[in-house]
């Protein structure tokens, strides 16, 4: 009841200084087009009462007076205006205000979109509160970045893991995707894969942004489970009466796979009605992209003293994945202090893999040839439905939100054939081990080995409600804002499983009699020969006919389902207050959020019996809670309109993927491994230090350096250490398997410095002035303790997935029509898993990639271009323990597009 007390006065208090005066509604736009300009600073002319437009332009200031004020407006790369305006005590004033753009001139032409783009991005980050990176639409554009992923990339410290060479998730600060939160449109969407939390980026096609965000230190109204960042992808909204209909048409090619490519997007936006109160906007994105890679690798596992029994692999993959998007936003604005929305994203990415390997066994004088053939189909959907109020003395804003996310693999079908007595001698060498015969490519050698189909369905779904209430005040002629909110989220993710595996009842033909499909004859650039591979098509049709001759292997079946299957709920509760009140040139902004997780799953145990059989399986649940107060404190100083020193205190958290919290434990004990799952894994908690000073350029440009630090408690890792299976059984089946379980660690620290520089060189005579440059890089230093095996004692190491340097350089130029830009990305070698001792550690190599864009305005309306991407044929590489212990090395090659855009304005309006 004191609790209740005090918050209903607190509000009143809070109502009571909150009676302004008088509001000001107003909308910043570009005197040409009518864009809006986000990010533009209106401060009210002799005090310090201000505020910065949002993402439509739009701005809302409190005066504690009556009577004429002038605003002083002011937005990178436009003139600075001041305009006059009446306000009346109690009522809402509104007005349209104009910026004139001032053109670079380069021999004569304009150049407006690449620098309107970055404009509006810079502009943003120089008047948010927080420290945060935002990349608009216009700059995902000059840069070859098909998805969310890749476009994220190229932000100040920011680094992404790949797949197959496309970027997939996004590394904030040197810390694994599973610390960093991604959002759609302001609200947390749910991951479609199986077990994790976090979003593979690749699903989402970058042309269906308008923005996107990188909060790096979080403030009170922010989810407070991030603590690398947090990235909030910004779909488009209609902005005015204007008819805009946008589009891309593009081929390509992939050089590895000898194979094309295309893309077509198109979006339409326009504000209806005579007072423009309905704004629709649609846009749609289809991409296809035919790729692959040519892969070796080698087992650590096995005694180092002793490489030539190690296992060794020749992988050969094919793919096929399409990227689907669209997206929608309706909003009416019943007049300019209330406004309800409507706002839709849907995505979807398929993959279609073909993986043919060869597995060399020396030790077993075996060669096994594996042919695989999985589809897999991710989607994302999610809907926003909400409102925004603002009233005399308070404003209003609140939102429901529904997200669905689906991996959908409806066949994974593998079947193995295995030859004895044919394996080569195997000399490893760092870069291509070489193998001393070709026996192995005799397809009649090989005999069936086993057959294996699968179906899997992985679904998570997101429920959320959530409100936000805004009371500007004054304190000594000082303007302030309180603000308090709260929000549920109800969380249902859940994973099925069926797998099935054939032996051989009787005779099956040999390998031969099943060739089939793509033959490499230039597998990592001829320095190893392949054979044709199993088609599977055909040994599925052998299969239907001749059921009689497979065996399914019942217990594989029953214990592989009970394992991976898994249903988990989660609730979260959240509430926060915070205060922001500036005091001249120094913005304050403090407050405390609250957040309580509850959580329960239901999956099962499996029992072997000492033999090694399957005895049982045990149905098994559990649940958790977790509550944290989080305060948070930011220090943003204006010392002029173009310079900004910040300095923030936070603190956050991280919660545990489910697959990590199922207690499932599973075993190979013909390969010595196994995975235990651990119910008792805790949230990671975080202090997190920033301060970063940042120079506006008038050339639109910024000139930015800070550093960072973090201190983890319960840090999560995945640890690998000799044991016995099952894990803490009193009557083991097993030991001396190699054990992956994630553990909390002890403590951790993270210190990092964060430099960026970027400018148009406008000043350099004739046609140098087309020369712009973009550069950025990070240093982090990470110390984390582990602990290995079941010794007490513990070591120090770097944090997984942390690089110590990470990096961009990038050139443009722009003469006339003509524009180019030569892009650098470049990421440190980091650890990525630990093993049972310090030589099986796995660490990713160092990786530089060359990406460029070339174009050519042909109108303001047409764009042609063409884009090049990986031209250093970048691999990807692992070691173990030393760089000379290469463990894999996999190539893409490079590929290209090449297409059309076009930008129709409708303008008989």
């Amino acid at each position: 009841m004191k609790k209740k007390c005090t918050f209903f006065i607190l509000l009143w208090l809070c109502w009571y200084v909150g009676a302004a005066q008088g509001i000001i509604k107003g909308k910043v736009i570009d005197d040409q087009n009518k864009q809006p300009l986000p990010g533009a600073s209106i401060i009210v002319d002799g005090t310090n009462a201000g505020a910065s437009a949002n993402l439509s332009g739009e701005f809302e200031l409190n005066v504690f007076t009556s009577g004429k004020v002038d605003l002083k407006i002011s937005y990178l790369g436009y003139k600075p205006s001041t305009v006059s305006v009446e306000v009346v005590s109690g009522k809402v004033t509104t007005v349209t205000i104009p910026l004139r753009n001032e053109s670079f001139e380069i021999l004569g032409v304009t150049i407006t979109g690449q620098l309107q783009g970055q404009a509006r991005a810079l502009n943003q980050q120089r008047t948010a509160d927080n420290i945060k990176n935002v990349v608009s639409a216009d700059q995902i554009g000059r840069f070859p970045d098909p998805n969310a992923a890749e476009a994220l990339q190229r932000v100040p410290g920011v680094n992404i893991e790949r797949d197959q060479g496309e970027g997939r998730y996004v590394l904030v600060r040197g810390l694994s995707p599973q610390f960093t939160n991604i959002s759609v449109n302001g609200e947390q969407i749910p991951s479609p894969e199986a077990g994790v939390r976090y979003v593979a980026l690749d699903a989402i096609p970058s042309d269906q942004l308008s923005s996107l965000e990188v909060s790096k230190s979080l403030t009170p109204d922010m989810d407070g489970d991030a603590i690398g960042g947090s990235v909030n992808l910004i779909t488009r909204t209609a902005q005015s009466g204007i008819t805009t209909l946008n589009g891309t048409l593009a081929g390509g090619y992939n050089n590895l796979m000898k194979r094309g490519n295309w893309q077509g997007s198109l979006q339409y936006g326009q504000r209806l009605g005579k007072e423009e109160k309905l704004g629709v906007m649609l846009n749609i994105s289809h991409y296809t992209n035919n790729l692959g890679s040519d892969n070796w690798e080698r087992d650590t596992r096995d005694n180092v003293a002793e490489p030539e029994e190690h296992r060794f692999e020749l992988r050969d993959y094919e793919l096929t994945r399409t990227r689907f998007g669209s997206s929608a936003t309706i909003d009416y604005k019943f007049n300019p202090n209330h406004q309800v929305y409507v706002r839709g994203l849907y995505s979807r990415f398929t993959d279609r893999e073909w993986r043919r390997r060869y597995v060399f066994l020396p030790a077993d004088d075996e060669v096994e040839h594996i042919t695989k053939d999985r589809f897999e189909a991710q989607s994302v959907t999610s809907i926003n439905v909400g409102a925004n109020h603002l009233f005399g003395k308070f404003t209003l804003d609140y939102e429901g939100s529904y997200s669905y996310a689906t991996q959908d693999t409806p066949f994974d079908n593998e079947a193995g054939f295995i030859a004895s007595d044919v394996a080569s001698d195997i000399t490893f060498q760092t870069d291509y081990p070489r193998l001393s015969s070709t026996h192995y490519l005799d397809n009649t050698l090989y005999s069936f080995d086993s057959f294996e189909t699968g179906h899997t369905f992985a679904k998570d779904r997101n429920i959320t409600g959530k409100f936000n209430l805004g009371i500007p005040y004054q304190w000594g002629g000082n303007a302030g804002l309180i603000k308090v909110g709260g929000k549920v989220r109800f969380k249902e993710k859940s994973y099925a499983i069926t797998q099935n595996k054939y032996e051989a009842l009787s005779d099956i033909p040999d390998l031969s009699f099943f060739e089939g499909g793509l033959l490499d004859k230039n597998f990592i650039g001829n320095r190893y020969q392949l054979s044709p591979s199993v088609s599977i098509p055909s040994f599925i049709r052998y299969f239907n006919a001749n059921p009689q001759n497979f065996e399914l292997q019942i217990e594989d079946k029953a214990a592989d389902e009970a394992l991976e299957s898994y249903t988990a709920t989660e609730d979260v509760y959240a509430g926060y207050a915070m205060a922001r009140q500036q005091f001249r040139k120094l913005m304050v902004l403090g407050g405390v959020r609250y957040e309580r997780t509850n959580v329960s799953y239901q999956s099962s145990d499996v029992v072997f019996a000492p033999n090694g059989d399957l005895q049982q399986i045990l149905p098994v649940s559990g649940k958790s809670n977790y509550e944290f107060f989080l305060p948070q404190l930011h220090f943003k100083y204006s010392a002029n309109e173009l310079t900004n020193i910040r300095l923030a205190g936070t603190f956050s958290y991280a919660r545990p993927n489910f697959d990590q919290i199922i207690p499932a434990q599973e075993a190979s004990l013909e390969d010595q491994i196994a995975t235990v799952g651990n119910a008792a894994l805790q949230p990671v908690k975080a202090f997190n230090l920033d301060f970063l000073a940042e120079r506006y350029l008038g050339t639109i440009g910024i000139i930015s350096g800070g550093f960072f630090y973090k201190k983890l408690d319960n840090f999560i890792y995945t640890r690998r250490f000799t044991g016995s299976y099952p894990l803490n059984s009193a009557t083991p089946i097993a030991t001396d398997l190699l054990i992956t379980q994630v553990q909390n660690g002890k403590t951790a620290d993270l210190l990092g410095v964060e430099l960026a520089y970027q400018q148009n060189l406008n000043f350099l005579p004739g046609a140098l002035s087309g020369l712009g440059v973009y550069l950025n890089y990070t240093y982090t230093h990470s110390s984390a303790i582990v602990q290995r095996n079941e010794a007490p004692e513990t070591e120090t190491l770097n944090l997984p997935g942390q690089a110590a340097h990470v990096g961009n350089a990038s050139v443009s130029y722009q003469y006339k029509g003509f524009s180019a830009r030569a892009s650098l990305n470049f990421n440190g070698r980091y650890l990525s898993a630990t093993g049972a001792t310090t030589a099986d550690d796995i660490y990713v190599k160092d990786r530089m990639q060359l990406d460029v864009t070339l174009g050519y305005t042909i109108t303001k309306q047409w764009r042609v271009f063409t884009e090049f991407m990986n031209l250093t044929n970048q691999p990807f590489e692992t070691y173990a323990g030393t760089r000379n212990f290469t463990t894999q090395r996999e190539f893409y090659g490079w590929w290209t597009r090449f297409g059309i855009k076009f930008n129709i304005l409708d303008k008989t309006k």
